[in-house]
């Protein structure tokens, strides 16, 4: 599981339509209090392991979360869009043949505590080598 959340960090790190928008200010779990806005965290929600023939297949939901000011609404739909583009090809974790993500839910902006917050959902389907 290790090798997939490195992989994964790795590539929204990468992509630089992501990182114009929100800096390197991406966090797994939870950011920084008082962390400059705008900014991505992102977590795992559900972690399914199955045996499958000689390998183990992992199946791991995500949930992505940006954070902006209360002028961010623009820039939140370029940030998903960024993150969509981050997610279109498969990542190479260490020991896995290959990481897929799958777009499960898009979220809408929402306006609360003088801030809008977004939250989108991918499924990753990974088989360890």
């Amino acid at each position: 599981m290790q090798a997939i959340l490195d992989a994964l960090k790795s590539r929204l790190f990468a992509t630089s339509s992501l990182t114009n928008v929100v800096g390197q200010r991406i966090y797994l779990d939870a950011g920084p209090a008082n962390a400059a806005l705008p900014l991505l965290v992102y977590r795992a929600t559900n972690i399914d392991v199955q045996p499958y023939n000689t390998a183990t297949r992992y199946v791991v939901d995500f949930a992505f979360t940006f954070y902006f000011g209360n002028s961010g609404t623009q820039d939140i739909h370029t940030a998903t869009a960024a993150l969509a583009t981050a997610l279109s090809t498969s990542t190479s974790p260490t020991g896995f043949d290959r990481c897929k993500f799958v777009l499960t839910s898009t979220g809408a902006p929402s306006f609360a505590d003088d801030g809008w917050t977004i939250v989108v959902e991918y499924r990753a389907f990974a088989f360890d080598t």
